[in-house]
């Protein structure tokens, strides 16, 4: 089976734990983008992208063969306890800063 691409929606627990995921992190303990994406690669999934604003939610963006190998990867890194999470399957995406010329399909009919 070939990887698909996911968007996941995550929601917080509580109004406590938003707080707590969303605080500042000590300068010890950060990481660059590249420790990030290498933290977030496992053998059946990949988070790719992840945006972060004031609501009580927030997306990230998945390569997983299929919804249950997210779920599994992110219940490896603790994740269940901050938030619950529901992943929708995307079919078709561009993203504006890797342009490649390419003709767009329309639908998930045209694989």
């Amino acid at each position: 089976m070939g990887m698909k691409n996911w968007i996941a929606v995550h929601t917080y627990h509580s109004d406590e734990i938003k707080r707590k995921f969303t605080g500042a992190v000590p300068l010890e303990d950060r990481l660059t983008d590249i420790q990030w994406a290498e933290g977030w690669r496992f053998e059946k999934a990949r988070c790719r992208q992840y945006w972060i604003g004031n609501d009580d939610f927030f997306f990230c963006n998945w390569e997983a063969e299929s919804e249950s190998d997210i779920h599994d990867a992110l219940e490896h890194r603790g994740m269940s306890a901050f938030c619950q999470t529901a992943c929708y399957q995307i079919h078709d995406h561009v993203d504006a800063n890797q342009l490649m010329g390419a003709l767009r399909k329309h639908g998930p009919w045209e694989d």
